[in-house]
């Protein structure tokens, strides 16, 4: 198990950033194989070393007893400076040593071998002490006398074999510690470099948690992690800054539908709290003038009531409810929009017909009640925003003709010939609440701004599209495109059925 001080040290490493651990890691496998490698070389140097000096014993060892009576008349040492020879008697006793020139103060401590001793019969190489320095070691081989009365023992001490192991190890080590310095200097560069790009995502990602959602990060001309992450966040900043922009849009019209609807409930609101002022202070002098102040009041009731019920249709929409699809023809719809309202205003020309001749079936599978108000909105608001007896037509046809004779979509043109929609105004028309500048006529009381709205949604959800046109002899001309069947996924909104004036 680690010990407390292990832990601490352990968690004090983690604490530490990312480029440190990274550095402090790398260098510490420099060390482990460094010192590896150190130890591995040192121990095949000083094996190497052992060898050579073992052969070196065998060579002067073989030629011994010939060289007996040399040894043994000019009581010098034929052998290379180094080296020391003794020869043991019968009696166990070293007649004469022949010690090496360079270290003549110090001796082998030889045992006393006989001829017949395993060492001297297999000729093997062995290692003795020494008797003038207790920390040198000799390298020894024992070959018995020609007359096999003694021993002869020639050792060569391993001091400079030692020194040599030592020194190679010193020089390692301390050449070994500069190329760790370099590592570690060239490692903190390159770890440098290789992070400056996380920094700059370190950076970024600072910036935007500061508010600044246009900062992106820059890749980097590779195709290695750091490049697809770089790309990856820059595709999620993206998205990210597109969500907040939807969001804080949505939150304008939010704040802009609620001030506009609360402009719109204050106008009736004021006008029922005056009437109903005057009645209870008396102030209304006959019952005609009473009876038109309840028509009034009654008047900016069903307003706030219509106005009402349009804001909850929108919300109905914006909570995405199922559609009630089945098989609906628009030229009945049509047909329907146009006799109610030539009933409304028998004074104007409403009619029904088709795009390219007569009017045919045109089928397509929506929701009924939704699809009845989108052309009875359309169809009230041309009739309230055209001057009077200016005539409506109410088109439907089929438009993208696929194979096998079915069309792939339909259309819904309700076209009237009043003052038309100035170019610049078309894109805005289809926001709630809004009503133009221009003021096409508002004789009959106009709208809440919303029809067109909910016209808008309910075809959105339809898949289909909505548009407005200018019709070729003045006026406005309004088109619908729906496909024959709506697309899965995007039948998802229903809307309560009713007429809403825009």
């Amino acid at each position: 198990m680690l010990t407390d001080a292990v832990r601490r040290r352990l968690r004090r490493l983690r604490a530490l950033p990312l480029r440190w651990r990274l550095l402090l890691v790398s260098l510490g496998l420099v060390l482990v194989s460094l010192v590896a490698t150190i130890a591995l070389v040192s121990a095949l140097l000083n094996r190497y070393l052992l060898n050579q000096a073992e052969q070196e014993l065998r060579l002067y060892g073989a030629s011994i007893a010939d060289l007996q009576s040399e040894l043994l008349e000019s009581g010098g040492s034929p052998f290379p400076n180094g080296f020391t020879l003794r020869f043991i008697g019968p009696t166990g006793r070293q007649t004469f040593v022949l010690n090496a020139a360079t270290e003549p103060h110090r001796q082998a401590a030889v045992p006393n071998l006989r001829p017949t001793d395993p060492l001297v019969t297999e000729g093997r190489v062995f290692t003795i002490g020494s008797v003038g320095d207790p920390d040198v070691d000799w390298l020894a081989l024992a070959q018995p006398n020609s007359e096999r009365t003694g021993t002869y023992v020639i050792a060569l001490p391993l001091r400079s074999l030692h020194n040599t192991v030592d020194q190679f190890v010193w020089y390692s080590s301390g050449i070994g510690a500069l190329a760790l310095l370099a590592c570690g200097g060239l490692g903190w560069f390159l770890v440098r470099r290789t992070f400056r790009p996380l920094t700059r995502i370190e950076d970024t990602a600072a910036a935007i948690a500061g508010g600044d959602l246009t900062q992106r990060v820059d890749v980097p001309p590779t195709h290695d992690e750091v490049a697809s992450l770089s790309r990856s966040l820059n595709a999620m900043l993206t998205r990210i800054e597109r969500s907040f922009a939807v969001r804080e849009a949505n939150e304008a019209k939010m704040r802009r539908f609620i001030a506009d609807a609360s402009h719109e409930l204050r106008t009736p609101l004021a006008a029922v709290t005056g009437y109903a002022e005057l009645y209870r202070q008396g102030a209304l002098p006959n019952a005609d003038a009473v009876s038109g102040a309840m028509g009034r009041i009654e008047s900016e009731g069903h307003r706030m009531s219509g106005l009402v019920e349009d804001l909850l249709a929108l919300a109905r929409l914006d909570n995405e409810r199922p559609l009630e699809l089945q098989t609906v023809d628009l030229a009945v719809l049509a047909a329907d929009a146009a006799q109610d309202a030539r009933t409304i205003s028998p004074d104007r020309a409403f009619t029904a017909s088709g795009i390219t001749g007569p009017i045919q079936p045109t089928e397509l599978v929506a929701d009924e009640r939704q699809l009845r108000q989108v052309v009875t909105n359309l169809v009230t608001n041309a009739r309230v925003h055209t001057p009077a007896g200016t005539p409506v037509e109410i088109l439907v046809g089929r438009v993208n003709p696929a194979r096998g004779g079915r069309a792939a979509r339909v259309a819904l043109h309700v076209r009237d010939h009043g003052h038309g929609i100035p170019e610049s105004e078309r894109g805005n028309v289809f926001e709630r609440f809004y009503r133009a500048d221009w003021s096409r006529s508002r004789e009959h009381g106009g709208g809440n701004g919303l029809g067109l709205a909910i016209v808008h949604a309910i075809v959105t959800a339809h898949g289909g599209t909505v548009r407005v046109d200018e019709t070729l002899s003045g006026g406005a001309t309004f088109v619908v495109e729906l496909p024959c069947e709506p697309p899965a996924g995007d039948a998802g909104q229903t809307l309560p059925d009713r007429t809403a004036n825009s």
